[in-house]
């Protein structure tokens, strides 16, 4: 367009100039015929750049991609809500079964949670200790032959009766009891019972602040808890404890000495760090209530936090038997129960000739024993109710899903064969 137009000018100039006279004459100069008169309108067209191409592209792509996974999202929609609706509409004989899938989203599970709001009645720690410090007591004792200790206690009536573990106050010459006031008394023993470790004691004394009884049952893992009582001394009496539950309910298996159980008790289990001389202080839970008695902790330097109470639901039935001099022997299971024995001493053998393992017994624990009367020293035992165990704890622990009284069947081996015999578990 550029050469035309230079073209049109240069003859343009080439025309003879005009003169003054002339310039009334009208000269008619055709212009030259431009060779794109007739050439279209120009555009800006970038239709064949390469960066228009991959901006289009780039373009198409997401619209495409947002059209599949706007798809998607319908069709999930639609399939979710249509296995919902067929849940909803599944009869109740048919739980957690969505589709024919079994726990198809999760799992039914239940959570507890306490508000911790004015009106739950869950107390700060500084609140719980302000509530309960008048109701514990320091207990003071003196053995028969000099020796001193202390333990703890809590009140349950305003006229002195007061409970302990039975640990603290059995078999002492006296007991001092030291309440938060600095005020002491002489206690004596209403009761106790070593085989739950409860004791209720009573000093003379009106106007007491007895402590409000909680449920242990309502206990849940995880629940603050506390503990007020008097650790190693008299001088670090009022001292609080705080931790949570560890577990509910737990059973203690207690040794007796000899490789045995003693007994086992159902106990709370804690990781409020309790020590000698809290024995007996009171479990405290959030809303300041007691719902245990502090009976024990495990003792090594390989344990930490792990301490135990009697639980309140049960204990509350045996003081309040003991108080009254009701008999209370039908309570006691609900805390203690005895294991049940065999009766035998075993070391570990083989069956002569094979790789069999067993148990040879050694002697008899005690004659009365139904075992002593079926079995001899030297037979070799083998199974119990027809399950082969390897080891004297695969013993223990077979003998420690029965109950004394139980019949069992027992498989030993004697002068080169196989015998079977029932025999009735002891305690």
């Amino acid at each position: 367009m550029e050469e035309n137009e230079k073209k049109y000018e240069e003859e343009l100039s080439a025309l003879p100039e005009i003169s003054e006279d002339a310039q009334d004459e009208v000269i008619e100069v055709t212009p030259p015929e431009s060779p794109v008169a007739d050439a279209p309108a120009y555009r800006w067209d970038f239709s064949e750049s390469p960066e228009v191409k991959k901006e289009r592209k780039k373009h198409r792509s997401a619209l495409i991609y947002a059209a599949i996974m706007t798809g998607a999202f319908i069709i999930s929609f639609a399939i979710l809500l249509i296995l919902l609706l067929t849940n909803i509409m599944k009869p109740s004989g048919e739980p957690g079964h969505i589709g024919g899938l079994q726990n198809f989203f999760t799992e039914d599970r239940v959570v507890y949670v306490r508000e911790h709001d004015d009106e739950s009645g869950i107390l700060t720690t500084q609140e719980i200790y302000d509530k309960c410090l008048p109701s514990v007591v320091s207990i003071s004792i003196r053995t028969s032959e000099g020796g001193t200790g202390v333990g703890s206690g809590f009140i349950i009536s305003a006229d002195g009766y007061i409970v302990t573990a039975n640990h603290v106050v059995d078999g002492m010459k006296s007991i001092s009891v030291i309440l938060s006031n600095g005020k002491i008394y002489t206690a004596q023993v209403i009761d106790g019972n070593e085989f739950t470790d409860i004791a209720l004691i009573k000093i003379d004394a009106t106007g007491l602040t007895p402590i409000a009884i909680g449920s242990s049952s309502d206990l849940l893992v995880g629940d603050d808890v506390v503990a007020i009582g008097t650790p190693a001394s008299i001088e670090f009496s009022g001292s609080l404890a705080t931790g949570h539950v560890s577990y509910n309910n737990r059973v203690f298996k207690m040794g007796d000495g000899n490789g045995g159980i003693e007994k086992k008790m159902t106990l709370i289990q804690t990781n409020a760090l309790v020590n000698p001389g809290n024995s007996g202080c009171p479990l405290i839970n959030e809303y300041g209530e007691a719902v245990g008695i502090v009976t024990m902790k495990l003792n090594s330097s390989y344990y930490e936090g792990m301490c135990f109470a009697i639980p309140m639901d049960a204990a509350m039935p045996i003081v309040e038997a003991m108080k009254n001099g009701s008999d209370y022997s039908h309570l006691l299971g609900a805390i203690s129960a005895y294991p049940a024995k065999l009766g035998v001493q075993i070391t570990e053998a083989t069956i002569p000739g094979t790789d069999e393992f067993g148990l040879k017994i050694e002697q008899f624990t005690q004659n009365t024993y139904d075992a002593a009367r079926k079995l001899k020293a030297g037979d070799i035992i083998t199974h119990i109710n027809g399950v082969k165990f390897n080891s004297s704890t695969e013993l223990s622990l077979l003998l420690d899903k029965c109950s004394p009284g139980e019949t069992v069947s027992i498989t030993y081996y004697r002068d080169g064969q196989y015998q079977e015999v029932y025999v009735i578990l002891g305690k």
